[in-house]
């Protein structure tokens, strides 16, 4: 019969391994802002505008299931006056375009010529990583090393053979960095992309860290 001393011979760890990824993919996130003195103008300048730059993607080569509309927004204007009057000025008409499945080596042209084509906004440069998934599993190899040495060093101290692990646990994984052929993020003023032209984007390098728990038999 086993005896309860003997049922509880068990160490926990937690662990985690980190692999260093050069990003090779981005998302690309843009607007087209229009003013125009009556809501109808503003609309029809804004939709010409967003066809332009629609056309520019076109050209160099994006797939049209790549670009879709994220946001529109159509909105009036006023001049406020120290009498607390308002009065009423024109409308603005706002459409932010995203742009995925992009190499990082082609984002920096790519944007100068779609604010040469009347982007006047640019929010954010989401930097993704198409080796994803190899690195998370060497990843978590590391972990699973990591933990094993922190178990064995804790059964030693214990005076205890370690044994094979019983449970375990993966952690949070954070997958923000994961290219999925579908957001580190960078806000970029449209007047510094046109005056960079076909400036090049340098991603550095991205974490991609496993985390995981284990449960080891002892002895």
């Amino acid at each position: 019969m086993t005896g309860k001393d003997e049922m509880t011979q068990t160490v926990t760890v937690s662990a985690s391994g980190t692999v260093q990824l050069t990003p090779d993919m981005a998302t690309v996130t843009f607007g087209v802002t229009t003013r125009e003195n009556t809501a109808q103008e503003a609309q029809d300048k804004n939709s010409r505008t967003v066809q332009q730059v629609t056309d520019v993607l076109k050209e160099k080569g994006v797939a049209e299931e790549s670009i879709r509309t994220s946001y529109y927004n159509m909105y009036p204007q006023y001049e406020y006056y120290a009498d607390g009057e308002r009065v009423l000025t024109g409308y603005a008409v706002s459409t932010t375009l995203t742009v995925s499945d992009q190499k990082i080596e082609n984002v920096g042209k790519l944007l100068g010529d779609c604010v040469a084509a009347g982007v006047n906004s640019i929010d954010s440069v989401t930097f993704l990583c198409s080796g994803y998934d190899e690195a998370y599993e060497q990843a978590l190899a590391q972990a699973m090393d990591a933990a094993h040495v922190k178990a064995q060093a804790l059964a030693k101290a214990a005076g205890k053979t370690l044994d094979g692990a019983a449970q375990i646990t993966e952690g949070w994984q954070d997958m923000s960095a994961k290219y999925r052929n579908d957001t580190t993020q960078y806000s970029i003023e449209a007047d510094a992309v046109e005056a960079a032209g076909a400036a090049a984007f340098l991603p550095g390098e991205t974490q991609i860290t496993a985390n995981v728990t284990v449960t080891y038999g002892m002895r």
